[in-house]
């Protein structure tokens, strides 16, 4: 396995996570057949509370390792990129371990807490994940630091996999007695699926051990260590933390949005009145909305992300070499193409899922009966917004941690969650609002973060970023695509049907919008170039003259 430059890298990774996504979204479809909205809402009770403590037991330190792991490796210290790795990996077992007792012995206590004790099956069901989960992240960060992308994106579709059919077959086999152990035989199949993913990783390991050390060699700087040789375990130690404690507030806020909506929405809807009547709504109306929101709508709009998510784990190593090196012009340009290809996704991304947002919904849970469909919908338009801000948010995030600003985007997002909590809580005092008031606050808080994060990128990297270029002819080329959409989906809809209509559409917008793309010369020849298989491209473009 060979070093890829970051955008190879990312569209690696995109493949693996665009594969990973479909795989978890084929997950969904028969798991709301077999387990329904109230199940789907127990599952998602689970979830967000996982996440939370994976992130604080696995979030910080795969960056730092990845980080670390690069700089050392653009000096050609094979043997101190070993050490980070071999000191992360007892450090995340240790936390692994910590994390997974936590939410085993607390469980009863956290469903109780969120309004509805059969939650604490699935809990149960997915604590031994975040022991297995947090050593996967260190053999990712680890490759991830040699710029090797491949056992990652193969780790993530192993995960997936595994998610996809044990999951499946386990809320199948529980779900008769009792929804509850229905949700929890899914939550059960996620913790097979990393057990799985660990496997292999270990075993890619142990295999590419000794073409590690060569590639060091072959990447040595003469001359210039960079002063690291001879670190003990303890200031590796320190250095990482010094790394992984900031990263890891930050990366901690993220799923804390969704830990608002867990702890505000069931409690916040049974306080208040139904539009049409007087009553308040019962626990099991309000896990049900929970459900549409976290279970139907959150997940597709993170679909468009796991591009620049993968772009944003990329770029990391990418510039933390570069900056170790003193290549400012290099991050300079590195953050500039960063920020680019995200915009050339989020937007069309965003605006596209908006403008099909009810098609899109009806089409994917049809065991929703026309007012969740309709509710949903709705939710899944107001969402689409936030899009583009999420993939700038991860994005930014990456360039400021490979500059050692990793503190900076932990206060940005911090101050974007203080605007969603009460926003979410404003709006959702409204009746006619309700838990949509939840979505439009998400938007706020990932539109504020973005802002901020922008702001502090362009100030510390001196990225030169071109309005016209950057936002302005994106917007166009999507603001195109999405007419092309409406108006064929309203055409094909009578003709062909729902699914055919909205998958024909869905075509027709990314056709129509590469068209543009390279019509306004926003697409430029590198960014083929840096494709891999690109070139082969590049070359066919010209001989269709559409470069020249």
């Amino acid at each position: 396995m060979r070093k890829r430059s970051f955008i190879e890298g990312a569209a690696l990774l995109a493949f693996a996570g665009l594969l990973a996504k479909v795989l978890g979204a084929i997950f969904r479809i028969p798991l709301t057949y077999i387990i329904g909205a109230e199940g789907m809402g127990l599952y998602q009770m689970a979830y967000p509370i996982y996440s939370f403590l994976l992130i604080i037991s696995s979030a910080g330190l795969p960056v730092a390792i990845s980080k670390m792991v690069s700089e050392r490796m653009a000096y050609g210290d094979c043997s101190g990129a070993y050490r980070v790795f071999r000191v992360s990996l007892m450090l995340l077992a240790y936390l692994g371990i910590i994390t997974s007792t936590l939410l085993m012995a607390f469980s009863g206590a956290i469903s109780t807490a969120l309004g509805n004790p059969k939650a604490v099956y699935s809990m149960l069901a997915i604590a031994p994940a975040l022991f297995f989960v947090s050593m996967l992240s260190a053999f990712r960060g680890y490759f991830q630091g040699m710029q090797m992308m491949s056992p990652t994106a193969l780790s993530q579709i192993v995960e997936q996999s595994g998610k996809l059919f044990m999951g499946l077959l386990l809320a199948w086999l529980f779900v008769e007695k009792g929804i509850e152990f229905g949700a929890a035989g899914a939550v059960l199949g996620v913790t097979l699926g990393e057990i799985a993913a660990l496997a292999l990783l270990w075993g890619i390991y142990r295999r590419e051990k000794d073409n590690l050390g060569e590639e060091a060699r072959k990447r040595v700087i003469k001359g210039n260590m960079g002063g690291y040789n001879g670190q003990s375990n303890r200031e590796i130690i320190k250095k990482l933390m010094s790394i992984a404690v900031p990263v890891t507030i930050g990366a901690s806020l993220m799923p804390l949005v969704g830990l608002i909506d867990n702890v505000m929405v069931v409690n916040r809807l049974m306080s208040i009145g139904k539009a049409d009547t007087a009553a308040s709504y019962t626990v099991k109306e309000a896990t049900s909305l929970y459900g549409l929101l976290t279970a139907y709508a959150n997940p597709l709009i993170n679909f468009p992300a796991v591009l620049t998510a993968a772009l944003a784990m990329s770029i990391v190593p990418s510039i933390s070499e570069s900056h170790a090196l003193g290549h400012r012009k290099a991050v300079a340009h590195k953050a500039a193409v960063a920020i680019r290809l995200t915009l050339m996704v989020g937007l069309p991304a965003g605006i596209g899922m908006s403008v099909l947002a009810h098609p899109i919904i009806r089409v994917l849970y049809r065991a929703l009966d026309d007012g969740q469909a309709a509710l949903t919908g709705n939710l899944l338009s107001v969402l689409s917004f936030g899009v583009v801000f999420l993939t700038l948010i991860q994005v930014l995030t990456g360039i400021l941690q490979g500059v050692n600003r990793a503190t900076v985007p932990v206060k940005n997002l911090a101050i974007g969650a203080m605007f969603k909590v009460l926003t979410t809580y404003i709006l959702m005092g409204i009746p006619q609002i309700n838990v949509v008031g939840a979505a439009v606050g998400t938007v706020v808080c990932y539109a504020i973060a973005s802002l901020l994060d922008f702001s502090a990128v362009v100030r510390y990297t001196n990225a030169s970023i071109s309005f016209t270029d950057f936002v302005v002819k994106p917007i166009m080329a999507a603001g195109i695509m999405a007419t092309v959409v409406s108006i064929c989906y309203k055409v094909l809809e009578d003709v062909t049907g729902l699914t055919l209509a909205t998958m024909f559409s869905i075509v027709a917008g990314v056709l129509i919008y590469g068209l543009a793309l390279l019509a306004m010369g926003i697409i430029k020849e590198n960014d083929f170039r840096s494709l891999p298989g690109g070139d082969k491209l590049g070359r066919m473009l010209y001989q269709f003259r559409i470069f020249r």
